[in-house]
Protein backbone atom coordinates (compact mmCIF):
# COMPACT_ATOMS: atom_id res chain seq x y z
CA UNK A 1 0.00 0.00 0.00
CA UNK A 2 1.22 3.59 -0.47
CA UNK A 3 1.25 6.15 1.25
CA UNK A 4 -1.35 8.30 -0.43
CA UNK A 5 -3.39 5.55 0.05
CA UNK A 6 -2.87 4.48 3.39
CA UNK A 7 -3.31 7.84 4.45
CA UNK A 8 -6.77 8.38 2.49
CA UNK A 9 -7.99 4.64 3.87
CA UNK A 10 -7.60 6.02 7.47
CA UNK A 11 -9.05 9.33 7.33
CA UNK A 12 -11.91 7.91 6.35
CA UNK A 13 -11.98 5.29 8.63
CA UNK A 14 -11.30 8.39 11.20
CA UNK A 15 -7.69 8.61 11.77
CA UNK A 16 -5.87 11.76 12.70
CA UNK A 17 -2.08 11.57 11.02
CA UNK A 18 1.30 12.85 11.22
CA UNK A 19 4.73 12.13 10.52
CA UNK A 20 6.97 11.21 12.60
CA UNK A 21 10.80 9.96 13.40
CA UNK A 22 12.11 8.07 16.38
CA UNK A 23 15.45 7.93 17.51
CA UNK A 24 17.26 4.68 17.60
CA UNK A 25 17.20 1.97 20.16
CA UNK A 26 13.93 3.66 21.55
CA UNK A 27 12.14 0.88 23.55
CA UNK A 28 8.71 1.42 25.04
CA UNK A 29 8.07 -0.67 27.82
CA UNK A 30 4.84 -2.75 27.74
CA UNK A 31 1.64 -0.24 27.87
CA UNK A 32 -1.68 0.36 26.30
CA UNK A 33 -3.34 3.72 24.45
CA UNK A 34 -6.60 4.96 24.91
CA UNK A 35 -6.94 5.21 21.08
CA UNK A 36 -6.39 2.90 18.08
CA UNK A 37 -3.19 3.31 16.19
CA UNK A 38 -2.30 2.68 12.57
CA UNK A 39 1.30 3.46 11.11
CA UNK A 40 3.02 2.79 8.47
CA UNK A 41 6.74 2.86 8.48
CA UNK A 42 8.56 4.97 5.88
CA UNK A 43 12.29 4.23 7.14
CA UNK A 44 13.79 1.82 9.31
CA UNK A 45 12.28 -0.64 11.56
CA UNK A 46 9.97 -1.06 14.59
CA UNK A 47 8.63 -3.92 16.45
CA UNK A 48 5.54 -4.48 17.99
CA UNK A 49 5.12 -6.93 20.82
CA UNK A 50 2.01 -8.10 21.62
CA UNK A 51 0.82 -11.35 23.43
CA UNK A 52 4.38 -12.31 23.78
CA UNK A 53 4.88 -12.32 20.36
CA UNK A 54 6.98 -9.52 18.66
CA UNK A 55 6.77 -8.62 14.73
CA UNK A 56 9.28 -6.16 13.13
CA UNK A 57 7.94 -4.12 10.96
CA UNK A 58 9.62 -2.35 7.49
CA UNK A 59 9.40 0.40 4.90
CA UNK A 60 6.55 -0.16 3.03
CA UNK A 61 4.72 -2.26 5.91
CA UNK A 62 1.68 -1.19 8.00
CA UNK A 63 0.32 -2.20 11.42
CA UNK A 64 -2.20 -1.48 13.79
CA UNK A 65 -2.71 -1.64 17.74
CA UNK A 66 -6.04 -1.15 18.73
CA UNK A 67 -7.11 0.80 22.12
CA UNK A 68 -6.53 -1.05 25.40
CA UNK A 69 -3.85 -3.64 23.64
CA UNK A 70 -1.35 -4.19 25.79
CA UNK A 71 2.05 -3.74 23.68
CA UNK A 72 5.49 -2.87 23.92
CA UNK A 73 7.47 -0.92 20.89
CA UNK A 74 11.62 -1.64 20.18
CA UNK A 75 13.04 0.60 17.54
CA UNK A 76 15.58 -0.40 15.66
CA UNK A 77 19.51 0.62 15.26
CA UNK A 78 18.62 3.31 12.57
CA UNK A 79 15.50 4.63 13.91
CA UNK A 80 12.02 4.52 12.28
CA UNK A 81 10.08 6.68 10.05
CA UNK A 82 6.52 6.63 10.45
CA UNK A 83 3.04 8.25 9.02
CA UNK A 84 1.09 7.58 12.13
CA UNK A 85 -2.78 7.96 12.58
CA UNK A 86 -5.02 8.26 16.03
CA UNK A 87 -8.36 7.18 16.19
CA UNK A 88 -10.07 7.80 19.65
CA UNK A 89 -13.95 5.93 19.64
CA UNK A 90 -14.73 7.78 22.95
CA UNK A 91 -14.82 10.89 21.40
CA UNK A 92 -12.43 13.91 21.81
CA UNK A 93 -9.34 13.60 23.71
CA UNK A 94 -9.23 15.72 27.05
CA UNK A 95 -6.67 17.64 28.01
CA UNK A 96 -5.34 15.34 30.65
CA UNK A 97 -5.21 12.63 27.80
CA UNK A 98 -3.54 15.06 25.35
CA UNK A 99 -0.59 15.52 27.79
CA UNK A 100 -0.32 12.52 28.88
CA UNK A 101 0.59 11.19 25.26
CA UNK A 102 2.90 13.98 25.05
CA UNK A 103 4.93 12.86 28.12
CA UNK A 104 4.64 9.18 27.05
CA UNK A 105 5.81 10.32 23.46
CA UNK A 106 8.80 12.22 24.90
CA UNK A 107 7.60 15.58 23.92
CA UNK A 108 8.37 18.88 26.09
CA UNK A 109 5.11 20.74 27.51
CA UNK A 110 4.76 24.22 27.10
CA UNK A 111 1.44 26.09 28.38
CA UNK A 112 1.01 29.39 26.32
CA UNK A 113 -1.05 31.60 24.56
CA UNK A 114 -1.25 34.59 21.86
CA UNK A 115 -3.02 37.80 22.38
CA UNK A 116 -6.10 38.76 19.68
CA UNK A 117 -5.76 39.20 16.08
CA UNK A 118 -1.53 38.45 16.36
CA UNK A 119 0.15 36.83 13.19
CA UNK A 120 2.84 34.87 11.99
CA UNK A 121 4.05 34.88 8.87
CA UNK A 122 5.22 31.96 6.94
CA UNK A 123 7.99 30.02 8.76
CA UNK A 124 9.10 26.36 10.41
CA UNK A 125 10.19 24.72 13.54
CA UNK A 126 13.12 22.17 13.86
CA UNK A 127 11.24 20.34 16.11
CA UNK A 128 7.66 18.39 15.61
CA UNK A 129 4.72 20.14 17.85
CA UNK A 130 1.37 19.00 18.97
CA UNK A 131 -0.97 21.26 19.74
CA UNK A 132 -4.34 21.04 22.15
CA UNK A 133 -6.79 24.63 21.71
CA UNK A 134 -7.90 25.49 25.61
CA UNK A 135 -9.53 28.68 24.74
CA UNK A 136 -9.95 31.22 21.66
CA UNK A 137 -9.03 29.78 18.31
CA UNK A 138 -6.33 29.57 16.13
CA UNK A 139 -6.14 29.50 12.22
CA UNK A 140 -3.32 27.34 10.36
CA UNK A 141 -2.46 27.80 6.99
CA UNK A 142 -0.04 25.29 5.54
CA UNK A 143 0.06 23.47 2.33
CA UNK A 144 -2.32 26.42 0.76
CA UNK A 145 -5.09 25.16 2.81
CA UNK A 146 -6.63 27.38 5.95
CA UNK A 147 -7.69 25.19 9.17
CA UNK A 148 -9.20 26.89 12.04
CA UNK A 149 -8.34 24.87 15.69
CA UNK A 150 -11.03 25.75 18.26
CA UNK A 151 -11.20 24.87 22.26
CA UNK A 152 -10.65 21.23 22.54
CA UNK A 153 -9.22 20.88 18.79
CA UNK A 154 -5.83 19.22 18.40
CA UNK A 155 -3.50 19.51 15.37
CA UNK A 156 0.20 18.62 14.52
CA UNK A 157 2.80 20.34 13.14
CA UNK A 158 5.79 18.44 12.04
CA UNK A 159 9.63 19.41 11.90
CA UNK A 160 10.18 21.75 8.95
CA UNK A 161 6.31 22.28 7.91
CA UNK A 162 5.75 25.22 6.51
CA UNK A 163 3.10 27.30 8.15
CA UNK A 164 1.67 30.39 8.97
CA UNK A 165 -0.97 31.76 11.81
CA UNK A 166 -3.53 33.80 12.77
CA UNK A 167 -4.86 34.46 16.47
CA UNK A 168 -8.72 35.17 16.26
CA UNK A 169 -10.29 38.36 18.11
CA UNK A 170 -10.60 36.79 21.23
CA UNK A 171 -6.64 35.31 21.71
CA UNK A 172 -5.75 32.36 21.91
CA UNK A 173 -4.74 30.14 24.88
CA UNK A 174 -3.44 26.41 23.98
CA UNK A 175 -0.81 23.35 25.71
CA UNK A 176 1.99 23.14 23.10
CA UNK A 177 4.11 19.31 23.22
CA UNK A 178 7.70 20.22 21.29
CA UNK A 179 10.01 17.23 20.32
CA UNK A 180 12.92 17.06 18.56
CA UNK A 181 12.31 13.33 17.18
CA UNK A 182 13.66 13.29 13.77
CA UNK A 183 16.52 10.49 13.53
CA UNK A 184 18.77 9.90 10.90
CA UNK A 185 16.78 6.72 8.41
CA UNK A 186 18.37 5.05 5.61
Amino acid sequence: MDQVEFETEGRNAGYRFVNTSVKPNLVAPNHCHDFDARSLVLGGEITITCDNTPVTFRAGQCFEVLAGCMHTEQVGPQGVALLSGRRRTGGSITREAFESDLRREGFEIVHGGQKPDFCEETHAHDFDARIMVLGGEITIVRDGKLETFKAGDCCEIPEACQHATKVGPEGVAYIVGKAQRRASVN
